[in-house]
């Protein structure tokens, strides 16, 4: 596995629990962020590294 491709693998992790950390607290407890704030800032970007991810590894598995 590249540094690159290993890094891209941190980032999703990292960026996939923090946006169900910040989903469910939004859900449950209080919501303390608009809803517009929280999409743009958390799931946006972690849907965008999960694709750069995915194209990584499958560019790397050929």
């Amino acid at each position: 596995m590249t540094i690159e491709l290993e890094s891209w693998r941190k980032t999703c992790i990292l960026l996939v629990v923090t946006s169900i950390i910040i989903g469910l607290v939004q859900r449950s407890s209080y919501q303390f962020l608009d809803t517009r704030f929280e999409v743009s800032i958390f799931h946006i970007p972690t849907i965008v590294s999960l694709v750069i991810y995915y194209s990584l590894s499958k560019r790397a598995g050929q």
